[in-house]
């Protein structure tokens, strides 16, 4: 009896703890968020490009389009554009060397952020380094997805930038919210998205119904469909992120079914890396 009644008790100081965390949450209020980088037509085109050919033929189909670029960091404090899927190349041929010259210190480390630039870049013969697209493309807009969280990459990326203009055109993205955190002590002027610690922190907080009470530095809720094949939002987590004045960019777009998806929701921003087929998607291919 006594058991039973000692749970009842702990039930209900956690429902009082639950209620007060949600009222708490909902009492509080935000001031939509503004920038320049959101002017024009609404939904933002985001094309992944981590070639300069790539950005250039994306803005010739759409010249307002904004460019993701996956940042990746050298060990000499180069920021440069590079899918992480194509880091295996480069790791096999440097493993290869080293087998075939053992006596020579070729293969220096097991991540890409370990070796120089210039072997990077004699290997990756199309990968630019970030200040290229800036100067190439000095009106376009650029969501800095940052891959790498090596030492000093904060400072690294703004020096990277510096004299080019970056404000009002530049939003940093990372899955690692210290990497945000760190750019964004030195640039608060920029816009910051959305880290998978943010995301799974709000389907936990949700999933114990204090979705309210989450705190989220963010300036836009910015997700893909999935996290390891599971949702990483929800319609609970979208009509929060709306009271909080959030804009939500989506994707990347890969079908009809997602696209439906973040047409539900009017996300202001579509991801894709493939435009041509979104532009399929919406009506505006050159079959329409």
């Amino acid at each position: 009896m006594r058991i039973l009644a000692t749970t009842i008790a702990a039930l209900l100081v956690t429902s009082i703890l639950v209620l007060m965390a949600r009222i708490w949450g909902l009492g509080q209020t935000y001031i939509p968020y503004e920038n320049t980088f959101f002017n024009g037509q609404t939904p933002l085109i985001i094309v992944k490009a981590d070639t300069l050919q790539k950005a250039k033929e994306s803005l010739l189909l759409v010249p307002d389009a904004v460019i993701w670029i996956d940042v990746r960091f050298s060990r000499d404090q180069v920021a440069f554009a590079l899918d992480p899927a194509q880091d295996i190349r480069f790791l096999e041929n440097r493993r290869q060397l080293q087998e075939r010259n053992p006596s020579s210190p070729i293969m220096m480390g097991a991540r890409l952020s370990e070796y120089p630039w210039q072997q990077i870049n004699e290997f990756y013969s199309t990968t630019p380094a970030l200040r290229e697209y800036y100067e190439q493309f000095p009106k376009t807009r650029f969501i800095l997805n940052l891959i790498d969280n090596v030492s000093d990459a904060h400072h690294t990326l703004v020096k990277s930038l510096e004299n080019l203009k970056p404000n009002g055109r530049t939003f940093i993205q990372s899955d690692a919210l210290i990497l945000m955190t760190s750019v964004k002590e030195l640039k608060p002027e920029w816009v910051y998205g959305t880290s998978v610690p943010d995301l799974m922190r709000f389907m936990t907080f949700d999933s114990m119904f204090i979705l309210p009470s989450t705190q989220f530095k963010g300036d836009v809720f910015l997700a893909p469909f999935f996290i390891q094949k599971r949702k990483s939002f929800n319609d609970e987590i979208m009509a929060e992120m709306r009271r909080r004045h959030k804009r939500v960019f989506l994707g990347p777009v890969a079908n009809r079914a997602e696209l439906e998806i973040a047409q539900k929701y009017q996300a202001e921003g579509l991801i894709t890396e493939n435009l041509q087929e979104l532009l399929l998607l919406l009506g505006q291919g050159p079959t329409q």
